[in-house]
């Protein structure tokens, strides 16, 4: 592996500490007291093109591959204090964005990236339902054909950034064959008529600055133009989007734990209890050494994750041990750095927050039993056709 660092790489970075006075809001802790998003701080990242990196650069965007993309995240992550607003831009990029650069048509990319780019507009990823998160093939939402189009009916829940978006990816059944083909994938403006979004955002443990909402499909109107790649192919479209997510979207932690591990590092300094500082006690430097493997182990797992994607094609376990790897890491990282600030560490502020930030990465993007059972069939498949090598 190479293990230099790009110059696009190394530029992005640079252009996201330079912005990191911009994203500061001494606001942050009341807002997350009343889960609240900030029109204002996505502004500025719209402002700054943001909110379109992995788009083609003649709609607007970076043309950024999955690898820049999980470094402008990371940096994100680790420069801006607002982890939920960084969790609403990566939802964005990697679920709406993503698959419309990927596999909308000439005139969907024109008509959505241009006005993504000009307006800022926020999109909100709508798959989930009350009995089909993990278990896709759950899905009851249902586009029905007629005519020219499609009348759509159904319930989305806990969609990130519905409360605030201005459009929606939604995932709806289309056939009944019991495989894989059986969804397709619409956009349509948050205005649609049938369209009814929650008035108030869920309140959650973490991420309490993401809006997050249901959304309802009363007999929506959806024109065939509306539809993002042919029919029954929403089940590959979706597949990617996740593994995107997992690679990217969870980049963003990997900033947090760095700027956790510093912040865990000065404490360690400057605390001093029995006429010694805390670092010089070794059950307190060992915590601080188990933050800082975890978190390389995590880089280096979504360092080959987001190669895998550059590099089709994908390796179909890299992004789950990726995700696999980061959520149980800044679960552990964020408990070890409350330990480390003591008193303080439980009080509202940064600290407390990076730690219930951290509790929804096991269940979000897929569920971590369900990763690890992802990769026991894997793991299964690999080990018969080494048996039947040997014999």
């Amino acid at each position: 592996m190479d293990f230099s660092i790009p110059a696009r790489h190394a530029r992005i970075t640079e252009e996201i500490l330079a912005l990191a006075p911009e994203l500061h809001d001494a606001q942050l802790q009341e807002r997350d007291r009343l889960g609240l998003f900030s029109r204002d701080l996505w502004g500025i990242l719209c402002r700054r093109g943001l909110h379109l990196l992995p788009a083609p650069e003649s709609l607007g965007g970076r043309g950024l591959g999955a690898a820049e993309l999980a470094a402008a995240l990371e940096a994100l992550g680790e420069h801006c204090d607002d982890t939920g607003l960084v969790f609403a831009l990566a939802a964005h990029l990697c679920a709406c964005v993503h698959p419309l650069a990927l596999h909308g048509s000439t005139e969907q990319k024109q008509h959505w990236l241009t006005r993504i780019a000009q307006g800022g507009l926020i999109g909100a990823h709508a798959i989930t339902e009350e009995q089909a998160g993990s278990d896709v093939n759950a899905m009851s939402t249902v586009a029905v054909r007629e005519g020219d189009g499609y009348r759509l009916d159904g319930v989305k829940r806990y969609i990130t950034n519905a409360p605030v978006c201005d459009f929606v990816v939604v995932h709806a059944r289309t056939g009944h064959s019991g495989s894989f083909l059986d969804f397709s994938t619409f956009i349509l403006e948050r205005k649609t008529p049938g369209l009814h979004i929650s008035a108030q955002p869920h309140e959650k443990v973490g991420l309490r600055t993401t809006a997050m909402g249901d959304i309802c499909f009363d007999a929506v109107r959806v024109d065939e133009s509306q539809r993002i790649g042919c029919e029954g192919s929403g089940g590959p479209i979706f597949q990617a989007s996740m593994e995107w997510e997992r690679t990217c979207l969870f980049a963003m932690y990997l900033g947090v734990m760095r700027r956790q591990l510093h912040q865990s590092c000065r404490r360690a300094e400057t605390r001093v209890q029995f006429d010694r500082p805390l670092i010089e006690h070794q059950a307190i430097a060992h915590r601080l050494a188990d933050m800082k493997v975890r978190l390389e182990a995590a880089r280096l797992a979504t360092a080959r994750a987001a190669w895998s994607l550059d590099h089709p094609p994908a390796d179909p376990s890299a992004s789950a041990v990726a995700k696999l790897l980061v959520s149980d890491a800044c679960i552990r990282n964020g408990l070890d750095a409350v330990h480390i600030h003591g008193a303080s560490g439980v009080l509202s502020g940064d600290i407390e927050r990076q730690l219930r930030n951290a509790i929804p990465s096991t269940l979000f993007s897929g569920a971590s039993e369900v990763l690890k059972n992802h990769l026991v069939r894997q793991l299964r498949g690999e080990c018969r056709r080494a048996s039947r090598g040997v014999e």
